[in-house]
């Protein structure tokens, strides 16, 4: 029997094993939204503890795992935002490094900066294509989007961080991730 239909049925040793499996996927996703430890520890508790209490409604039919994680915990981090202060220079924390778009910066507080400059929309796209490599289609399950919003979105966030670095719009790609697929 599958791991999560183990867990499906209350087994659990599976769902401490996928708690192992999938909590880095969790906790980096929620450090990259919420700017700072404590607060991914307790999100990682906190999205485990909601994929416990709906995983019965968890349907391998309408996406892969891993995409309904995504979802689950993007929505967490987002209502948790939504509810704190915001975020001041003192809160800022280092996050391990991130090659954005043509972004040649020397210290990663700066990225996180650009990254909070960005609405919350804008970096979630940013976040699943850039740090994930997650495909458009992807983020749009995810999202629950249509797949042109994740590429206008991109487009924008994009056009955003290169006006931050002092890039030009109009320049070639500088790397793979600037591709369009």
């Amino acid at each position: 029997m599958h791991l999560i239909d183990r867990a499906k049925t209350g087994d659990r040793q599976a769902f401490a094993a996928l708690f192992e499996q999938y909590r880095n996927l969790v906790y980096k996703t929620a450090y990259l939204m919420l700017d700072n430890t404590q607060d991914a520890e307790d999100a990682l508790q906190e999205v485990f503890l909601q994929v416990h209490g709906s995983l019965a409604s968890f349907d391998p039919r309408k996406g892969a795992f891993t995409t309904w994680l995504h979802r689950i915990t993007f929505n967490f981090c987002l209502n948790h935002r939504r509810k704190r202060r915001p975020l001041s220079l003192e809160d800022v924390s280092i996050i391990p490094a991130i090659e954005f778009p043509g972004a040649q910066l020397a210290e990663q507080e700066s990225v996180l900066l650009m990254l909070r400059a960005l609405s919350d929309k804008q970096q979630a796209v940013i976040i699943l294509r850039y740090y994930w490599e997650l495909p458009y289609a992807e983020i749009a399950q995810i999202l629950d989007i249509p797949l042109g919003t994740v590429k206008s979105r991109l487009d924008l966030a994009l056009k955003t961080l290169r006006k931050m670095t002092g890039e030009g719009s109009d320049r070639e790609p500088v790397s793979r991730m600037e591709v369009c697929e």
